[in-house]
């Protein structure tokens, strides 16, 4: 088991956004980001950086907001050719500067280039205060409903932990629009990654997100999410469903993680076997914390089917 420290380093070293937890999810999640001719509003623009791969989908989505005093929600990579990519796109959109650059959390392939584009640009960095001096060079710190101006508008942010317990939603109500970090993502499912990934908050985090009213969701990695409250509701479904898995596998006698991930994730391909044991991990914790499973050294021994 990893303490925080080492979990935190690992999550640090390694994007950790995405697994595909079965062919019948990707094809739900698919169905669910599906919209005839879905655009971003005049804007938003949306620069994609060149870090495709099992993790990340095509690569982390980039977003500039604003066509004044634009803002940019993450920055994956601090290469030339990302910083030229961001640029160029606030420019088309008529921006005359980068004023603010706001991350959605700390995993490497959100914040990698963050204090390169703030060296290009002289915009400011703002991180969750839960994060203040990760990277050693923010300048504020934001929290739950705080609000974030940018040139014709503001950003409400969410704090949604789960996925990174310092994530951020940022939320535009005047064209329904949510940035969703690896909250939601527009294929698969984020990863829950203990101690700091929390499977309990993640889903008050996602059950929080029903409340607004969102036309659109732009996801951390993958295509646009055109019917928010199906994919929001799709991935509660999901995780009640390995719940139920997590529960069966433990009434048959499975009690370790390795075993419980062997007989759930069976279409899971080995590199990601790992990863999916994280996800197993995150439902046993949360259901310890509910009083239901119990830990015994290495063993999870279930206490109440109810």
């Amino acid at each position: 088991m990893l303490d925080r420290r080492e979990a935190l380093a690992i999550l640090g070293k390694y994007s950790l956004a995405f697994v595909f937890d079965s062919a019948k999810l990707f094809r739900g999640n698919a169905r669910a980001a599906e919209r005839p001719f879905m655009i971003t509003p005049a804007h938003i623009g949306k620069f994609t950086a060149d870090n495709p791969g099992m993790m990340t989908l095509q690569g982390t989505n980039q977003y500039v907001v604003g066509r004044d005093s634009a803002v940019v929600i993450d920055v994956a990579l601090s290469s030339d050719g990302n910083m030229d990519g961001i640029i160029e796109q606030a420019e088309a959109m008529g921006a005359k500067k980068i004023d603010k650059i706001l991350l959605t959390h700390i995993h490497i392939d959100h914040c990698g280039g963050a204090l390169a584009l703030k060296k290009r640009t002289g915009a400011k960095i703002g991180i969750h205060r839960s994060r203040a001096g990760h990277l050693g060079g923010e300048d504020f710190q934001y929290g739950d409903n705080d609000r974030i101006a940018f040139g014709e508008g503001e950003l409400e942010v969410l704090h949604t932990p789960g996925h990174e317990s310092g994530h951020c939603c940022f939320y535009e109500s005047g064209d329904k629009v949510l940035f969703s970090g690896d909250n939601i993502l527009g294929y698969g499912t984020a990863v829950i990654h203990p101690p700091d990934g929390n499977m309990t908050d993640y889903l008050r985090s996602l059950e929080r997100l029903l409340e607004f009213s969102i036309s659109l969701i732009l996801p951390g990695h993958g295509p646009l999410v055109g019917k928010p409250e199906a994919k929001i509701k799709e991935y509660l479904r999901h995780r009640i469903m390995r719940e139920k898995q997590v529960i069966d596998a433990l009434r048959t006698g499975r009690n370790t993680i390795g075993d419980i991930t062997q007989m759930i994730y069976v279409d899971v391909s080995a590199p990601l076997q790992r990863v999916a044991e994280f996800s197993v991990q995150a439902h046993l914790e949360k259901l310890m914390r509910e009083g239901r499973v119990k830990r015994e050294g290495s063993r999870y021994l279930l206490l109440s089917d109810n």
